[in-house]
């Protein structure tokens, strides 16, 4: 039977880095500050939105940072830009603007263009219709003007409501995310915004950031990715639902997890409520959990069900929608593994080879520190030798002599307004003195330095 050909690893099976997390930018205690901060019915109008399934954050486990690190350095290397293969249990796993979609429901339609402002100098910014003379507001500031009722109608609240959430989970790129501005200008209409495709702009941000770290990057202890990150895990629920956990009311769960920057445990929330003697608690949603620990030994033990590409939602779910790319790449071992999937194949761990040794990686290393070194003495040297050339040395000496005249010029306007006329010579002819000396010293070193090279 000849040798099935596969895409290759990023790392080498049992050389994968063991970081501590994926820092993901977007605070879960956020989103909860944002459903707190808005009224029932604004709410509701939000949850029946395009951004209803990101905002329903009980429907699934926080997001492990832990679990994210072990899932990113399992990458199977392909030729594609906006598309990413994960291997657990030995099969692969996609992760491409379909199943961003599927996952997140959010509109993943093609982006339409800019439209051109008929008098764009007349029309006045409408961040100072919501934020007023703000130079910048930060998503906290935002959230505080909805639970203060800074705003008060509610067509404004839902707006600024939006607005922090593209902000701080769409497109979220430091741990204090700011309201970004080009999405102020296009809530002037509400509607507009909320039909706007979201998805498929989240997920360019998404993939491009990871798309733009290399082995080096990726083996870092915390790994920071920029966009919802939140979807790889979702996505990989979805494959794996083994993963997915439910957590009772009677248990407490501990799980040793290293999330993101200024974010808490998932233990933490999962064993919160806890009963008190006597006293009767109301039903509570149900809660779910991921541990790290139980879906690494899923994933090295091989024993759980995978599914490598996700089945549409419902039927007719993808009628009219498009989810291409108008300058994807194509990957002739990944379509052919991709008609493997189709027809029920059989995956096993050891059919995906190759990858980075830790060796390699460590080599990798020492060459790109010795680099980060090179172009600084390299430049230097090439300084150097540009000055050397004859024509280049006397252009080089007469822009001294242009800086000597206008050092003196200079010094003379100092001196009129600074010395008194009576002692305006002396002074000056001392300072004069004592530059013409440096730079006659700067003329000689220079010379024998042209001499030299």
């Amino acid at each position: 039977m000849d040798e099935i050909v596969l895409p290759p690893r990023m790392f080498a099976a049992g050389d994968e880095p063991v970081g501590e997390r994926v820092n993901s930018y977007h605070k879960i205690k956020t989103t909860r500050s944002i459903i707190a901060a808005l009224e029932p019915e604004e709410l509701e109008f939000l949850s029946n939105s395009t951004f209803g399934r990101i905002l329903a954050i009980n429907d699934n486990p926080p997001f492990s940072g832990a679990f994210g690190q072990h899932v990113i350095v399992r990458l199977l290397k392909v030729n594609k830009k906006y598309e990413f293969w994960f291997l657990f249990a030995g099969n692969p796993v996609r992760m491409s603007l379909r199943e961003f979609a599927i996952v997140t429901g959010l509109n993943c339609a093609k982006i339409p263009a800019q439209k051109k402002k008929k008098n764009p100098l007349k029309e006045k910014l409408y961040w100072n219709e919501l934020f007023g003379s703000l130079k910048f507001c930060t998503v906290e500031t935002a959230i505080d003007m909805l639970e203060n009722k800074v705003v008060k109608t509610r067509e404004l609240r839902i707006k600024i409501a939006c607005l922090a959430i593209t902000s701080s989970i769409l497109f979220p790129s430091s741990h204090t995310p700011r309201i970004i501005p080009e999405h102020v200008e296009l809530i002037r209409d509400l509607d507009e915004f909320l039909a706007f495709p979201w998805g498929r702009a989240s997920y360019l941000t998404l993939a491009s950031s990871i798309k733009g770290k290399d082995e080096i990057a990726l083996s870092q202890t915390s790994v920071a990715i920029r966009g919802y990150v939140e979807a790889i895990q979702l996505i990989m629920l979805a494959a794996i639902p083994e993963l997915k956990e439910e957590v009772t009311q009677s248990e407490r769960v501990v799980i040793v997890d290293t999330e993101s920057d200024g974010e808490s445990n998932t233990g933490a929330e999962a064993s919160e409520d806890v009963n008190v003697a006597g006293q009767v608690k109301p039903p509570q949603a149900t809660k779910y959990c991921l541990i790290p620990a139980h879906a690494k030994t899923a994933d090295s033990e091989c024993k759980v069900f995978v599914k490598s590409i996700l089945d549409d939602p419902y039927e007719e779910w993808s009628a009219g929608l498009d989810f291409s790319w108008t300058d994807e790449s194509d990957d002739l071992a990944l379509d052919h593994m991709v008609l493997l999937i189709s027809e029920g194949f059989v995956f096993r761990k050891e059919m995906f080879k190759g990858g980075l040794t830790a060796n390699n990686l460590s080599r990798m290393r020492g060459e790109k520190k010795l680099k980060e070194k090179e172009p600084k003495d390299k430049n230097d040297k090439d300084h150097v030798a540009e000055v050397s050339e004859g024509e280049g040395s006397s252009d080089f000496v007469d822009m001294i002599r242009t800086m000597e005249k206008r050092i003196y010029q200079a010094l003379d306007v100092k001196f009129e307004k600074l010395v008194s006329p009576t002692s305006q010579s002396q002074h000056a002819a001392l300072l004069q003195s004592t530059v013409a000396r440096c730079l006659q010293d700067i003329d000689k070193k220079i010379g024998i330095l042209l001499l030299v090279n």
